[in-house]
């Protein structure tokens, strides 16, 4: 990319030299040629006319002029020629003529100065011809021809131009110089990026971006770092609830096959230890059926397998539902379930809102105290309605309040069923368009606000 980006530079100002060049010879070139014309046509304009006593003139009278038309009219450093109107030589300012047609341009006819570049017959050099009209009573009755040897002129132009691609190479090595140091300040930190992400790919999440860039770059660094961070985070959440899930199943499991096992010798049993033995492979399966229902919701939900069933109900009924449905598991914690609901017809999907209620219930009746209430109330405002469940329970501490919605987390190493519950339910809150909020001081309690908009 380095290379590309010194590529790309040198060939724009290459391109930008190239074209100030051809303007500047091209300007100095006309500036030059332009000041040849000038003179020589300022020259003519400003000598006086040989034929103030004329009244006529014709060719043999041009020609009787001749001698003192080349005196008058000739400049230093060039030779003049006098010409018919038709472009036959009459005389030359070096005494040197024959006859010799020139061919003219029309427009020295209508009064105009024309000026052409020709090769000097003998010598084959550049000349600069200027044709001017030589007039008299406002009619052309003959042509002046001037001519210069163009080699002076064009050796300033060349040593002009060579000025110029002095100053030009200058400025193509300072900005090839610039375009290095471009390059690097960009290149450097690319690679740094890559090879940051090429390692976080290889699961290094603990590398780092240590060095500080400018700008742009340096928020890019900055973001990176912090999706390392964060990646590293969920990667240890993962392992952790990979190994708690292990010990989840791994527990019921062992204590199943650890009675069954024993029962297979029923004999050396009581009635009693086998109505044991068969409440305890009951509970501990019980156990298994919701853990793995859980772990079932979770993995539909994650992949957005799960589709909405939208109908009409009563809220409050809902709500009373779910209450009672947990009321034995709250009586046996000596909890008390207090329900505040007022009769409201809501348009949701029914059961995936009970599981939400299900779930943030249950997890109060875990995490509350013996001999403790839990409030359950419901509002409804313009837009939405608000499900609030409330404790006086354990809490969850304050670093841990934006962890506790994330896959993967627990806030009880030994309640896994706990997290996956909440991640479910925020992801069925979501599917509703609403948003799920958790307010807790450890030790004191936490209440979970549930705010669903209104369907029409």
């Amino acid at each position: 990319m380095k290379r590309k980006v010194i590529f790309y530079f040198m060939i724009i100002i290459l391109l930008t030299l190239g074209l100030v060049m051809l303007g500047f010879v091209t300007g100095i070139r006309q500036y030059y040629y332009q000041g040849i014309v000038n003179t020589f046509q300022n020259h003519v304009e400003s000598v006086p006319s040989v034929f103030e006593k004329q009244t006529n003139l014709s060719n043999t009278d041009l020609r009787a002029f001749s001698d003192e038309i080349i005196k008058i009219y000739q400049l230093k450093g060039s030779e003049l020629q006098l010409l018919k109107r038709d472009g036959q030589l009459i005389q030359s300012s070096t005494g040197f003529y024959g006859d010799k047609n020139y061919s003219l341009d029309p427009s020295v006819l209508a009064l105009k100065t024309i000026n052409k570049i020709e090769e000097n017959e003998y010598s084959g050099e550049k000349i600069m011809c200027v044709y001017t009209p030589l007039t008299f009573d406002g009619q052309v009755i003959g042509i002046l021809r001037y001519s210069t040897a163009l080699t002076k002129v064009n050796s300033l132009i060349m040593s002009l131009l060579g000025y110029g691609m002095i100053i030009c190479a200058v400025v193509a090595l300072i900005v090839f110089m610039l375009s290095l140091h471009l390059g690097k300040i960009i290149v450097t930190p690319l690679n740094d990026i890559i090879s940051f992400t090429n390692k976080i790919a290889a699961g290094q999440y603990k590398e780092k971006i240590e060095k500080v860039y400018p700008h742009e770059f340096g928020e890019i660094a900055k973001t990176l770092n912090y999706m390392g961070d964060e990646i590293l985070k969920t990667d240890r959440l993962k392992n952790e609830f990979i190994s708690s899930i292990s010990h989840e199943l791994r527990t019921p499991l062992t204590g199943i096959k650890g009675w069954i096992e024993t029962m297979q010798s029923p004999n050396e049993m009581t009635d009693e230890e086998l109505r044991f033995g068969l409440k305890i492979i009951n509970g501990e399966s019980e156990r298994l059926i919701n853990l793995v229902e859980n772990l079932l919701d979770f993995s539909r939900y994650q992949a957005d397998r799960i589709n909405l069933n939208i109908s009409k109900f009563n809220l409050d009924e809902l709500i009373r539902e779910g209450a009672f449905q947990l009321q034995k598991k709250a009586e046996k914690k000596e909890i008390r379930v207090i329900v505040e609901a007022i009769p409201f017809i809501f348009k949701a999907d029914r059961d995936k809102l009970k599981q939400v209620i299900l779930n943030v219930l249950d997890n109060a009746i875990k995490f509350s105290y013996k001999d403790s209430s839990i409030y359950v109330t419901q509002a409804v405002n313009n837009n939405s309605v608000i499900i609030q469940i409330s404790d006086s329970g354990i809490g969850i501490k304050e670093e841990e309040l934006e962890y506790v919605m994330r896959s993967f987390y627990k806030i009880d190493p030994k309640s896994i069923g706990a997290g996956l519950g909440l991640v479910i339910s925020r992801n069925i809150v979501e599917m509703h368009k609403g948003t799920i909020q958790i307010e807790s001081e450890y030790g004191k309690g936490t209440s979970v606000i549930i705010t669903l908009p209104l369907i029409e």
